[in-house]
């Protein structure tokens, strides 16, 4: 990771606080259980769904009936789903991607390479810059510098068993400048004519706390460096210990833990293939380990850290023992298991209401899971339900913040209190700025400690007005797994 030469002064920037989450260490519990809530309003799976700051969940494309173009919002506070504006066109397995200012990034789908955007604030879609390549079955990652890391898409997926060509570059897009741009090639070639990279091809994307992002590509992963633009191998993975050949593994999931370590669980390997494997990546020795094994393979599920630290894995499809015998394909599962950190143990808990493959998972802001849409046996369904943790943890909320200056002078120092309701005196916040005279962000972690707190300016540090444009609050020091709240907060550094 690139040094941070002002990163002393960050800690004197202004602090605006939308506090939206809340951590602490995992614990042992009973059982959580699924309820139903609201229908859809379309039958959907392929699809995204996206917690938006205003904390509705954003619903949007795949395939089912109508589901192409349509989009539609739910409330929990209401527990209704309704519907909003249709896209621009139809899209199935894209990606959708909360920007810091709000608004929505859609990007590709099947054989799409145009992208659009939808602001919240007036329920709207426009076109914005086309995509680099056409592609699908890809991830798209808010980098901390503000921009969006496109990876691992198939340009023509026949069957998304049967494998895809890979899009040869990743590529980013700017907000600020509303563009795609090709950025660094992947370090590993498998040299196939088919598969073009070695298992990258909807490989899950997980950023780091060190802003690096992990491309779980089996049997190599690799990582990209933003300050780079580069891709470099990383550890070898340990899931899936079959003789195969890169590439053909796929629908694993990977989940960022509050102790800064990555889950990657289950997936596909062949057609029929489902993995009980799961592993854990530790980006402080680029290495991965294997770890207690999921209680049902399964392939195309979700995996949702909830507030506690642990992590959800629930539905997709796998194999059963039916009467004793070997094996079943379910086609679509509706159990449900929990993974306890502490414990490096998968537990069962309550299964869903109905079986969900390729459904959507959405952490809300009370500390409920959204299970949106998903394929049954049947086809596309418009069902959907919530998971409701046996503890449910309070959002923190901001009451009070007073400084005491908005101009500082490089060499001084100023201090800052925070009175925030639900949260102990030890929180941490991070911060993400924009430096003067820069156009892209930065990210320090742990930018403060507890709710007063006195900053130095060093001496010799840039003038101008310094911006910070989103924090994030946790309870644990390694715990950086919650998104950045925008905030228009600015101090004026004079020489």
């Amino acid at each position: 990771m690139r040094k941070r030469i002002w990163t002393p002064f960050i800690v004197d920037l202004l602090l605006v606080l939308v506090i939206s989450g809340h951590t602490s260490t995992a614990v042992a519990q009973a059982q959580g259980t699924f309820m139903p809530t609201d229908t859809m309003r379309n039958a959907r799976y392929g699809h995204t769904a996206t917690l938006l700051l205003n904390g509705k969940v954003f619903i949007t494309g795949g395939v089912g009936s109508g589901s192409g173009n349509s989009t539609e919002l739910y409330d929990p506070s209401s527990g209704r789903f309704t519907a909003t504006a249709n896209m621009t066109t139809i899209r199935f397995n894209p990606s959708a991607t909360l920007l810091p200012d709000g608004r929505v990034l859609i990007a590709g789908g099947d054989k799409l390479g145009t992208a659009e955007l939808y602001d919240p604030a007036n329920g709207t879609f426009t076109a914005t810059g086309n995509m680099v390549a056409t592609q699908y079955w890809h991830t798209a990652t808010l980098l901390n510098n503000g921009k969006v890391l496109i990876a691992g898409g198939g340009r023509d997926c026949p069957n998304q068993n049967d494998g895809c060509l890979i899009v040869e570059r990743p590529e980013l897009y700017d907000p600020s400048t509303a563009t795609f741009t090709v950025t660094g090639d992947y370090a590993d070639k498998s040299g196939d004519p088919w598969f073009e990279t070695a298992g990258l091809v909807s490989a899950p994307a997980t950023l780091l706390p060190n802003g690096k992002v992990l491309i779980a590509a089996e049997p190599t992963a690799e990582l990209y460096d933003p300050g780079t633009g580069t891709f470099e191998l990383t550890g070898q993975m340990t899931r899936g210990k079959m003789d195969r050949q890169p590439g053909w593994g796929i629908g694993g999931t990977a989940t960022l833990l509050k102790n800064g370590k990555v889950l990657l669980a289950g997936g596909q390997i062949f057609e029929t293939s489902y993995l009980l494997d799961a592993e854990l990546y530790d980006p402080t020795t680029g290495k991965f380990t294997a770890v207690g094994s999921m209680l049902k393979a399964r392939d195309g599920h979700t995996a949702t850290l909830l507030s506690d630290g642990t992590v959800l894995i629930a539905g997709g499809q796998g194999w059963d023992t039916i009467n004793g015998l070997c094996c079943y394909a379910t086609g679509s599962r509706a159990d449900a298991e929990v993974y306890d950190p502490l414990s490096g143990v998968f537990q069962s808990t309550s299964s869903m209401i109905g079986r969900r493959l390729w459904p959507a998972a959405t952490l809300l802001t009370d500390g409920k899971v959204l299970m949106s849409g998903g394929w049954d046996r049947a086809g596309a369904v418009d069902t959907a339900e919530l998971y409701v943790p046996s503890v449910l943890v309070p959002a923190p909320v901001v009451t009070n913040i007073q400084f005491d200056r908005t101009t500082v002078v490089a060499g001084t120092s100023y201090s800052v209190n925070v009175s925030v309701a639900n949260i102990t005196a030890q929180t941490f916040f991070d911060v993400r700025f924009i430096a003067p005279g820069s156009k892209t962000s930065d990210v320090v972690l742990n930018w403060q400690r507890g709710v007063t707190a006195s900053h130095g300016v060093p001496a010799g540090i840039a003038s101008g007005i310094w911006t910070i444009n989103g924090v994030r609050p946790h309870q644990i020091e390694t715990d950086h797994t919650g998104n950045f709240i925008p905030v228009s907060a600015t101090i004026t550094v004079s020489p």
